[in-house]
């Protein structure tokens, strides 16, 4: 009896410490919280010393519809009186295999990004992030990491992480450009 009751002990521990282990191995991305709403934001002020909101503006709507596909769907306020543009964005996730590699669609991820302009500056809002269901489910539940889903919902987030922070890259970038070109002299 008491070795039955020792092997029950350690399977039982056992199969905490993998358990545990297997959270621990979860690579949850570090995600932009707002302290008011909650919810997942990304936000920031880039300075441009010498540029107008009104040239801001421009280069942002050159920008944005270079880099977005159907970018007239997408805007929801072209404001340049008062510096402002406002877009609904989808774009898909994926599920991974074994290997790691993308297998199969996961959905759509919506957000809101807003854009504000003033002279030298302007100020982006990428947040209400949610998945694409039949009503609203923000996708700030995936980062539950009791969740027995915590692995796919985690890897969903970096994918999440991932493109936000490469539309930022583009953005910041497209929004530098002055659009004029480099004299060659020689």
């Amino acid at each position: 009896m008491r070795k039955f009751a020792s092997l029950l002990f350690f399977a039982a521990f056992s199969a905490i410490n993998v358990y545990a282990q297997k959270e621990d191995e979860i690579a949850w991305p570090n995600l932009p919280i707002d302290k008011e709403t909650g919810k997942i934001t990304y936000t920031e002020v880039v300075k441009v010393d010498g540029v107008s909101a009104n040239d801001l503006y421009d280069r942002a709507m050159k920008w944005f519809t270079d880099y977005f596909k159907n970018p007239a769907e997408k805007l929801r306020k072209e404001d340049k009186d008062n510096g402002e543009i406002e877009a609904f964005i989808r774009y898909k996730i994926y599920n991974k295999d074994k290997k790691g590699e993308q297998a199969s669609d996961a959905g759509l991820v919506q957000y809101s990004l807003i854009l504000q302009f003033k002279d030298g500056r302007y100020k982006y809002t990428f947040t209400d992030f949610n998945h694409k269901e039949v009503s609203y489910f923000a996708i700030e539940q995936w980062m539950d990491k009791t969740d027995e889903m915590a692995a796919k919902h985690a890897d969903y987030l970096t994918q999440v992480d991932d493109q936000i922070k490469e539309v930022i890259k583009a953005m910041v970038a497209g929004i530098a450009d002055d659009g004029k070109k480099p004299v060659d002299d020689w």
